[in-house]
């Protein structure tokens, strides 16, 4: 039988507030009250699954064009995509085009993970969390002001996606493939676990974007504290479970140092 085998997709990368990324990075204390803030890298990616029965499989599908986001977004959050690290370039690395992608996993509705659907809108099946369609609905729906919208985008979340399965559980996709119900950064935020002849790969996506967040340093960017820890724990014990490698969404020196890239793969 064919060898399932995974490739991690470069996307380019973000600036943003390190406070972000690690809540209270940078506290103003009573010896330094004048604590500079600084700017945090976080690169960005999506995970591309060759599966021996279903095909290919994406994880997520990138930040798209970061000149179409709304002025907020672009004030708080600086992209940097060469051209190298579109959609686009790096499935042609792999003789690809977005027509060859069967199936879309999403696994939450910021802007940085979605903003490529329409490229696979016309072929491939999504699956998303039933409880982050709709959150990120309303999100949308719910203000005429941008900023109230937080890191969702109105016409990529409203996006009418032409094949769409809703998630409400942990559940095996495809064999080998499992999706894992992740809440707290985003209520409906979806994990994925790869089990490959080689091991057992974790995705948390932004569960647990860096490694410091792993090790008890959260983030500031949550819409729940409480769920957020018990995902984390889930992961934990998954990884336990598995002896898995967990791949962090956001950390810099995993990504950029650590990370295969596409056309290299995990099998």
């Amino acid at each position: 039988m064919k060898q399932m085998r995974a490739y991690i997709l470069d996307l380019g990368s973000m600036q943003s507030d390190s406070n972000l990324a690690y809540w209270g990075s940078t506290l103003a204390t009573r010896a330094q009250p004048n604590m500079p803030h600084h700017m945090n890298t976080t690169p960005s990616y999506a995970v591309l699954i060759d599966h021996p029965q279903a095909g290919w499989i994406l994880y997520d599908t990138g930040m798209g064009d970061p000149n179409e986001w709304p002025r907020h977004i672009l004030e708080t959050v600086l992209a940097e995509q060469a051209p190298t690290m579109t959609m686009e370039y790096q499935l042609h690395l792999l003789g690809l085009k977005p027509a060859d992608i069967n199936y879309v996993i999403i696994s939450h509705m910021h802007m940085d993970h979605i903003g490529n659907d329409r490229l696979f809108g016309d072929t491939a099946e999504f699956f998303v969390a039933k409880d982050e369609l709709a959150f990120a609905s309303q999100m949308v729906m719910s203000s005429k002001n941008l900023v109230d919208h937080g890191f969702f985008i109105r016409e990529d979340v409203l996006w009418p996606r032409k094949r769409l399965h809703y998630l409400d559980r942990d559940e095996e996709l495809f064999p080998g493939i499992e999706v894992i119900l992740l809440p707290g950064h985003t209520p409906g935020l979806v994990g994925l676990v790869v089990h490959l002849d080689s091991g057992t790969l974790i995705f948390p996506s932004d569960a647990i974007a860096d490694r410091k967040n792993y090790e008890g340093f959260p983030p500031a960017n949550l819409h729940d504290s409480l769920r957020y820890r018990q995902s984390i724990r889930k992961v934990k014990d998954l990884q336990k479970k598995y002896r898995a490698q967990v791949f962090f969404s956001h950390d810099p020196v995993m990504i950029q140092q650590e990370m295969k890239k596409a056309p290299d793969y995990y099998a």
